[in-house]
């Protein structure tokens, strides 16, 4: 039922559930059946914003916490849930403002270095997954520079390489890292590129010339492009070109 989640608001049910998990958090028999049932609330986004005001989102964070072998399921349903409640971007502001993206960073490090056999991979990919939802925002973004992020995940990428069933770790990895790097043009100044094709004739005096001889400094990549041009001068720009190739055919 798709509509489960819109149902369960409008019954009241979601605070019902809520509840449940406040008042049993060391009953990890009943808390776990009640994640799973968050976890299908929280994919609708107005029931995450109303879940988030109620404090789910510091609620999870008291569930999952450091490397331990005991109730892993339990782990990885709260990160499922986690991950779906900070696609809200105002719960995703709430656990960047209680520094909780650093919090995120360290429980990764924790499990990276603790799960020397791989068994765990789903509960690493959960905590990579939350990151990545706490880094849609800029602010998430930030959070994660100013956290050591890149270089935390970029170290932990390169341990992973090795290990082809860890790809999953890699891939979100990278997409995040990406994510987040500052954007920056590409490291080409000029025209010239570290690879050089044979042209069959450069005159000497012609424009290609000329550009092979500007000096390194030199940005010869110009944008001419203007958000303001009259969109009305289109339409007769590409007649006259058909006509032009109409020309040609003849």
């Amino acid at each position: 039922d798709k509509k489960i989640g819109m149902k369960a608001r409008i019954n009241g049910a979601l605070n019902i559930s809520l509840n449940l998990v406040k008042q049993n958090l060391q009953n990890h028999k009943l808390i776990l059946p009640c994640l799973q049932v968050l976890r299908v609330y929280s994919t609708n986004s107005v029931n995450a914003v109303s879940l988030g005001k109620n404090g789910v989102v510091e609620l999870l964070f008291k569930i999952i916490g450091p490397f331990s072998k005991k109730n892993t399921s339990l782990m990885k349903v709260a990160l499922d849930t986690l991950a779906a409640l900070l696609k809200s971007k105002t719960n995703a502001r709430r656990a960047v403002d209680r520094g909780y993206v650093q919090v995120l960073l360290m429980i990764y490090i924790d499990w990276h270095r603790h799960d020397s056999r791989h068994r765990y991979m789903l509960i690493r990919k959960g905590v990579l997954q939350c990151i990545k939802s706490v880094t849609n925002i800029k602010l998430g973004r930030k959070a994660f520079i100013d956290a050591n992020g890149m270089k935390i995940l970029y170290n932990t990428s390169q341990e992973c390489l090795a290990v082809r069933t860890l790809d999953p770790l890699v891939n979100t990895s990278s997409l995040i890292m990406r994510k987040c790097f500052p954007k920056n043009r590409l490291p080409l100044p000029t025209i010239k590129s570290a690879f050089h094709f044979q042209l069959p004739v450069i005159p000497a005096s012609g424009p290609v010339a000329q550009l092979y001889n500007l000096p390194p400094d030199v940005d010869d990549v110009v944008d001419e492009s203007d958000d303001n041009d009259d969109t009305e001068t289109e339409p007769e720009m590409e007649t006259e070109n058909d006509d032009d190739k109409d020309q040609h055919f003849k």
